[in-house]
């Protein structure tokens, strides 16, 4: 039960990390050209899980898709849980992948 609840959260760490250095991938990429639309698309997931803040072992599967990868929400007042989410980071992999290109090209 623990280990699900911490292998969520590495989850949302990793997936965050990956948008923020698939961002900062596109802006500092001297070649790649439309780098602020690339710099958002970084942040664009696709697919994931969400898991209530009262019981982060049970795991809520779902497609969609959203910006940012990782998120929460809530709703003061209401009788609906908080909810942490986090998404499959591939827009930052598309972005790794288009630097990756940008720097065989110029070379």
């Amino acid at each position: 039960m623990i280990s699900t609840a911490i292998l969520f959260y590495a989850a949302m760490a990793g997936s965050l990390l990956l948008s923020l250095v698939g961002l900062l991938a596109a802006l500092r990429e001297p070649g790649l050209r439309f780098r602020l639309l690339w710099a958002v698309l970084a942040l664009v997931g696709v697919g994931g899980g969400a898991a209530a803040w009262q019981d982060p072992a049970e795991i809520y599967w779902f497609f969609g898709i959203a910006l940012p990868t990782v998120s929460y929400s809530a709703v003061p007042g209401s009788w609906e849980p908080q909810f942490l989410r986090v998404l499959f980071p591939l827009g930052a992999l598309a972005v790794l992948l288009r630097v990756r290109l940008s720097r065989i090209t110029r070379v």
